[in-house]
């Protein structure tokens, strides 16, 4: 895939080697700016579906560094045009104005580079703060962006649809 649009094909580390390739990916490791991210997503693999864990508050080094580890955990683990993940949040999904444009633009262009098609679920308790704000704001995003998107409570029921909309998806629509 060709990424040079994104300015990320310049960066020598961006891909391991196969032998080197740790179970999770932490967007804490790819944080590249001037100030600490806050907020961290842990990205691993189930079969075909990326699951995320994202601990908030979060803000503008986050997202940026979040926009690395995506490309990573989809180069290595999603190499098909379709894209399922399940982000199970925890403590806060707030984030500043200028991360939440970080995040909308850098999954907008995500899915118009690798023209994926998407299918993401969120979870979360009813603890985590801000989470209905935030569900209301991306699901703007996830329209624009054609994504198949729902929001749970809990996580086992999350799983189980982005696994049967995968199933959907990779079949073609209905005859």
């Amino acid at each position: 895939m060709d990424y040079s649009t994104t300015s990320l094909a310049s960066d020598a580390d961006l891909f391991m080697t196969d032998h080197d390739e740790p179970t999770d990916l932490k967007s804490s490791a790819d944080s590249k700016g001037q100030f600490a991210p806050h907020g961290e997503f842990t990205l691993r693999s189930d079969g075909e579906i990326l699951c995320y864990e994202a601990t908030g508050p979060f803000n503008l080094e986050s997202m940026q560094a979040l926009r690395i580890t995506r490309i990573k955990a989809y180069e290595r683990w999603q190499p098909t045009r379709k894209f399922a993940a399940v982000v199970h949040w925890h403590n806060s999904a707030l984030m500043s104005p200028e991360a939440f444009h970080a995040y909308r633009d850098g999954y907008i262009q995500f899915i118009q580079n690798t023209q994926a098609e998407a299918v993401v679920a969120w979870a979360a308790d009813a603890d985590v703060e801000g989470m209905y704000l935030m569900v209301q704001k991306f699901a703007e995003v996830f329209a624009l962006t054609r994504t198949n998107f729902r929001f749970f409570t809990d996580i086992a029921p999350a799983q189980a649809w982005v696994r049967e909309s995968l199933d959907q998806l990779k079949s073609g629509p209905p005859s």
